[in-house]
């Protein structure tokens, strides 16, 4: 009976937050209609999804068939295996990334979440990762943000798919300057030392699925990647929601 009444009382606490704070657009930012949706129909339209051809490597939009890899994986080696995105960054996605992580939108990510199962479960399956990790934040980054957005969104793909989430993996031991305006080099020298893996914790995986929200030069996911290799993980992947175009 307990059961029953939480299961009650979760429900009527959701209907009353739907009323009192309705859901927004994750693009328009207005209130989604109809009751229910995750996004406005001719919003989604307005997102540029990564389609085939792809990167072989990272996942970047490619202009060309005949080519398998972008212009910024043919010239690096990773230390991850393969990567997915969901969009291409560009200002639609751009902004509602802002509002989700600069403005606690953070019911956006019940739309980025579950556009990422329906475009990429079969591959995660196929992948077949034992835990997702969110890239970290240092701690001083989420005490201002109040919450590390890849965490959340790799709690809601984890809940969709059934896989745990491991939040606890990783640290960001080096608070670093913003990296958006920065080219690759500079930002691979920024995240030297970074990261690395939480002392308190045994890393025992052998597939590991980093899961960000942003994916521009890919240095910040090798970084991640280098470390769990270096603790003994063998397979690294990552899946992010939207990631920046490449010369080709």
């Amino acid at each position: 009976m307990r059961g029953k009444y939480a299961v009650c009382i979760q429900k009527f606490c959701g209907c009353v937050c739907g009323v009192l704070y309705p859901r927004r657009c994750p693009v328009c930012m207005e209130i989604v209609t109809p009751r229910g949706a995750l996004i406005h129909a001719e919003c989604k339209k307005k997102l540029r999804y990564i389609c085939e051809p792809s990167c072989k490597r990272c996942g970047r939009q490619l202009a060309y068939m005949e080519k398998e890899y972008c212009g910024e994986c043919r010239k690096r080696e990773f230390h991850y295996m393969r990567g997915y995105a969901v969009w291409q960054y560009e200002e639609n996605i751009r902004r509602s990334l802002s509002g989700f992580k600069y403005h606690s939108r953070k019911e956006f990510a019940d739309f980025y979440a579950a556009e990422a199962v329906r475009l990429y479960a079969g591959r995660i399956r196929q992948e077949d990762p034992e835990v997702l990790v969110p890239v970290p934040v240092h701690r001083a980054r989420r005490a201002g943000r109040g919450f590390n957005q890849a965490q959340i969104l790799a709690q809601g793909i984890g809940r969709l798919m059934g896989i745990p989430v491991d939040a606890a993996c990783l640290l960001r031991t080096k608070q670093t300057m913003r990296l958006k305006d920065l080219g690759r080099r500079e930002r691979a020298k920024m995240l030297k030392g970074a990261f690395a893996v939480n002392p308190a914790k045994k890393v025992d995986y052998h597939s590991v699925m980093l899961v960000d929200d942003i994916y521009t030069t890919g240095s910040t996911a090798d970084a991640c990647a280098a470390v769990l290799r270096r603790a003994g993980v063998e397979k690294v992947t990552v899946l992010c929601m939207a990631i920046g175009t490449s010369v080709n």
